[in-house]
């Protein structure tokens, strides 16, 4: 385990000579490791710097999507057919911007030489429309059923997981671009990540890979998310709380900006779509009803704040304070819409590494569910922990 205090010993202020970049930062980490941890701690050093090269080029793409949406080239990696571009403008830069996120992530993992990539879930076969399917084929898929549901839509390449190579352990999963439909309209986006030890021998085929990535929070190793907004932030931890580190364009480099990110105990920001309202429990509307009218344990009045971008909504219930909720509803989301084990799970694990709490249905920890598949939604609760015991007392 990393030494809780490594964040302690910089100064943050100062000029740019002395600012502590994610690179000296996780160098650091793996200098005062101990001796039993060391190669599992370079091992980690590893992936998070490849995921931060990726995240330097993606906020390049997502800044640069409303002047390049009309170029082709994003159709080069081969992944999606001119076929499946639409007439809607939106659409199609939503599609180039999932499908070069995803390459460009994937690429910068392979680069690390301790990694292996799956194939996206819903592209494993390998063959193109109308190409004729072997006996193997069908049984793979078959398989592929058996730890998947709700595949991503059409445009989505997918979900990334990776694979430790040799002796490295770890097994991690990534959402590319989360919120992409949302880039045009200058709506941040992000990438997620998060990375388990795989405690058992190394997968022997993509489909045990899958199954290996198929844990409950608690067990992550680390998890973080680069929000792609007014300023591109990497906010992570591998542990020991939460750390941000800002893209300096001047630098080049991710500096930290976020030591400790200490989330308030008690906010008076609510943040839900309430389009989905009519279809939640009687007990959820009573919740919101005290949230607003002040009949609740602050005795204030709350503010209602919704991005439809989660990881925007997250960071800002981090840096602020409140409660951040997606419940299921009878309508339209039976269980949830957001992901368990992509979103929800590293998400949760962050909140709760930076003090707060995180719930699903029937009051249950987020921390503890195990998905069973690979794209599980599931009912969601974030916040700081006196909203969430609040919360509680409603579910």
């Amino acid at each position: 385990m990393v030494n809780p205090s490594l964040v302690n010993d910089y100064n943050i202020s100062g000029d740019a000579g002395s600012r502590i970049t994610l690179t000296r930062y996780l160098n650091d980490m793996v200098i005062k490791a101990g001796s039993d941890d060391l190669q599992s701690i370079r091992d980690l050093e590893s992936i998070i710097l490849s995921i931060q090269m990726a995240c330097k080029t993606i906020s390049n793409l997502v800044n640069r999507a409303g002047i390049s949406n009309s170029s082709p080239n994003a159709l080069s990696a081969g992944a999606i057919s001119r076929s499946s571009l639409q007439d809607d403008p939106r659409s199609n830069s939503q599609i180039r911007l999932d499908l070069i996120s995803t390459t460009v992530l994937q690429n910068a993992l392979r680069f690390t030489g301790k990694l292996r990539m799956i194939t996206p879930v819903n592209l494993l076969t390998g063959n193109e429309a109308g190409e004729d399917e072997s006996e193997d084929d069908v049984e793979k898929c078959k398989r592929i059923e058996s730890v998947t549901d709700d595949k991503p839509s059409e445009h989505q390449p997918g979900v990334i997981i990776a694979s430790g190579l040799d002796d490295s352990k770890y097994v991690a999963c990534l959402d590319p671009l989360d919120g992409s439909g949302n880039a045009d309209a200058g709506i941040c986006t992000a990438t997620i990540f998060g990375i388990f030890e795989n405690d058992e021998n190394q997968p022997i085929d993509e489909i045990e890979l899958q199954k290996s990535v198929l844990q409950p929070g608690k067990n992550l190793r680390a998890a973080g998310y680069c929000l792609y907004s007014s300023a591109t932030i990497l906010i992570f931890s591998i542990g020991d709380g939460v750390h941000g580190f800002t893209l300096d364009s001047q630098l080049g480099e991710f500096v930290l900006t976020h030591p400790n990110v200490r989330i308030p105990k008690l906010g008076n920001i609510y943040s839900c779509n309430e389009a989905n309202s009519e279809g939640w429990t009687d007990s959820l509307k009573n919740y919101l009803k005290a949230l607003k009218t002040g009949k609740n344990k602050s005795g204030e009045k709350y503010t209602s704040r919704y991005v439809g971008s989660m990881v925007g909504d997250i960071h800002r219930t981090l840096m602020y304070g409140g409660v951040f909720l997606y419940p299921s509803d009878t309508d339209t989301h039976p269980n949830g819409n957001l992901q368990l084990l992509y979103k929800s799970i590293p998400l949760g694990y962050l909140v709760e590494q930076a003090g707060g709490k995180s719930l699903t249905s029937k009051r249950q920890p987020l921390l503890s569910v195990r998905p069973k598949k690979i794209h599980e939604r599931a009912p969601c609760f974030f916040g700081s922990p006196d909203n969430i015991k609040e919360l509680k007392n409603f579910l």
